[in-house]
């Protein structure tokens, strides 16, 4: 068995910052006196947050356990995100943490937390340092009429006064008003209405039970040419996409494999395709993908098979439009032939240089 810990952290983290936001001091804030003070002006400022409990608890359990370690041995600290929460506030965390653990060396955490939003950060806090022990501070609550009516009106109060609560409690009901409007404006029937409501609202659903948002953000953060890349190519194959549809709404034809070759075919503007949308789509994603390892790795050190694959897309044009051809009996397979193998051997030797190009820095 490990021994105990002889130098113990009582952590109090607040991951939405509310805090930061309401004293105006900056985290991280160590020291027992210190985070009195921030617990006595939090609680004057905002005496209905539960979050004056928590850090009320932290000192309290300083003070309990200071018997047993001594004043040398236990140190307090409060930590905040941000107002967003999500991967930003626990990197910001995290920052903060190796900011006091610098100072004070602990060997174990005391996390004293007043809810489960906070407890979130608990996996970021075990990276660095093991966790002795969890404390939730409930806050107890009188069940009479009056205060339970004061509590609602509270929580409805901070529904729309919080940022992070008014987009749900303003933003989406003001887009389905707009949405009624609009529809009365144009005769459009209301059942149309409370289809797209519900469409809507399940996308939301989607996008939140899934954190879709926070992996978008993710993915810009760190990839930010590939997801700009990304959006357009999304657009161009979404426009393609209504072209397409529109096409044989006009034609009024059931699909077949040569109706979908005759579109992939046909010029929307001058000698471009629907086919050229497609795989300038492709393009653009490959690009990016290598404007963010130029970014950062440098230009020398792209792998070598985004430039293959690039060149391999650009030069399949003609294999395309001859196989689509050949499929509804219009085309020549020697063309077909002629192409594929050009393209394939001029992608070897674009691949074959880098990789020769790699060796010769090696060696």
């Amino acid at each position: 068995m490990s021994a105990a810990p002889r130098k113990v952290l009582i952590l109090c983290v607040d991951r939405d910052a509310d805090i930061e936001v309401v004293t105006r001091r900056r985290t991280p804030i160590i020291g027992r006196d210190k985070v009195l003070a921030a617990a006595v002006d939090f609680a004057i400022k905002s005496p209905e947050d539960s979050d004056a409990n928590a850090l009320f608890a932290a000192v309290q359990m300083y003070d309990t356990l200071r018997e047993s370690f001594g004043s040398e041995n236990l140190e307090i600290a409060v930590l905040a995100g941000t107002p967003s929460e999500g991967l930003e506030a626990d990197i910001k965390i995290l920052n903060e943490l190796e900011q006091v653990l610098k100072i004070f060396n602990a060997e174990g955490v005391v996390l004293v937390s007043d809810g489960p939003t906070d407890e979130q950060i608990l996996p970021v806090i075990q990276s660095k340092i093991p966790v002795i022990s969890v404390k939730r501070i409930i806050v107890q609550q009188s069940r009479g009429v009056e205060e339970t009516f004061l509590m609602l009106t509270r929580y409805i109060e901070k529904l729309f006064r919080e940022e992070k609560y008014r987009k749900y409690s303003l933003g989406i009901p003001g887009v389905l008003v707009l949405l009624y409007a609009l529809f009365q404006a144009l005769n459009i029937e209301l059942t149309y209405v409370l289809h797209i409501s519900l469409a809507i609202m399940g996308f939301v659903l989607v996008i939140k039970g899934f954190s879709i948002d926070e992996k978008i953000k993710s993915v810009y953060t760190h990839h930010p040419v590939t997801f700009t890349s990304l959006v357009a190519s999304i657009i161009i194959i979404w426009v393609a996409s209504a072209v397409a549809t529109a096409k044989i709404t006009e034609l009024n034809q059931p699909p077949s494999i040569r109706l979908v070759s005759q579109l992939l075919l046909s010029e929307i503007s001058g000698p471009i395709t629907l086919l050229d949308l497609f795989l300038f789509s492709i393009i653009l994603i490959i690009i990016g993908r290598i404007g963010d390892q130029v970014i950062s790795l440098g230009l020398g050190k792209v792998s070598w098979r985004y430039y293959v694959f690039l060149t391999f897309t650009i030069l399949s044009r003609p294999v395309f439009i001859e196989g689509i051809k050949v499929t509804i009996g219009m085309g020549d397979i020697f063309y077909l032939f002629y192409w594929t193998t050009i393209t394939l051997i001029v992608s070897s030797l674009v691949g074959g240089f880098f990789v020769l190009r790699e060796k010769l820095k090696s060696s």
